[in-house]
């Protein structure tokens, strides 16, 4: 039986013993949202990278059109645009885009080694779910919350909860008590309509600073997104599988 955990935030993942798991990094406010958007609006491909630093680099070995986007301790960083899903629309083929954020692209820099690495957000976790059930084999989940600078998000717990829930709908896992902890608040904040997230520490941010209709965004967009990214040659981009119909995703 396959076993799921939740790590409550970044600092704690021990790149070495996800080596042989199936990771999630879950940053639901704000950068897996926007990866999983970037790739919705025909973006090719999204490096994640620790800081604007390793972007620049990344960026001058590119031969194709990129976007920098940057925050840090959610500052605009300068000559990046922010990482606003509302900001990007659909895109020419091609098109690549470098981030780096306090939190999330921190978290996949952690979990990168990982036998198999997805990132998540409410938005596409069920489809996340769906794509981790149907691989062969019985290798651990490992859902990673990517946290807020060192502390428990809430968001993050709910969007991990997301993935554990649809996971056990499907079929049988192990679950340890964080994972146990995860789903049921999933399923408490789903039945109040995320309520709860409109009062979280990333949230009184948001509406600090100008980004509540992005807040409002991001859960009004539960389960819209049918977009499974997956970190692969050190860059994310959209898995593409045949389902069961014979079709190609």
């Amino acid at each position: 039986m396959r076993k799921i955990n939740v790590i409550t935030q970044k600092e704690l993942v021990d790149s070495d013993a996800v080596k042989h798991c199936t990771v999630v990094v879950v940053d639901v406010f704000l950068a897996t949202t926007t990866i999983t958007h970037l790739l919705h609006q025909n973006y090719e491909s999204v490096y994640t990278v620790k800081d604007a630093e390793n972007a620049l680099r990344i960026a001058k070995q590119l031969e194709e059109p990129y976007v920098l986007l940057g925050e840090s301790n959610g500052d605009l960083i300068e000559g990046f645009q922010y990482p606003d899903p509302l900001l990007f629309h659909k895109t020419v083929e091609n098109q690549t885009a470098i981030i780096c954020s306090t939190n999330g692209t921190k978290a996949v820099e952690k979990a990168k080694n990982a036998q198999k690495l997805y990132v998540s957000s409410i938005v596409n976790g069920h489809v996340v779910a769906e794509r981790i059930h149907e691989q062969q084999g019985d290798s651990s989940v490992v859902i990673v919350c990517s946290g807020n600078a060192g502390r428990f998000s809430m968001e993050d717990f709910v969007g991990a909860g997301q993935i554990v829930n649809h996971l056990v709908k499907q079929g049988d896992y192990k679950l340890s008590d964080s994972a146990k902890s995860a789903k049921d608040l999933f399923r408490i904040e789903r039945d109040r309509n995320f309520t709860s997230l409109y009062e979280c520490e990333t949230s009184t941010l948001f509406k600090q600073t100008g980004f509540e209709e992005t807040m409002y965004w991001v859960v009004e967009k539960f389960e819209s997104i049918e977009i499974v990214p997956v970190y692969q040659n050190e860059k994310i981009i959209k898995e593409v599988h045949q389902n069961k119909k014979g079709s190609f995703l």
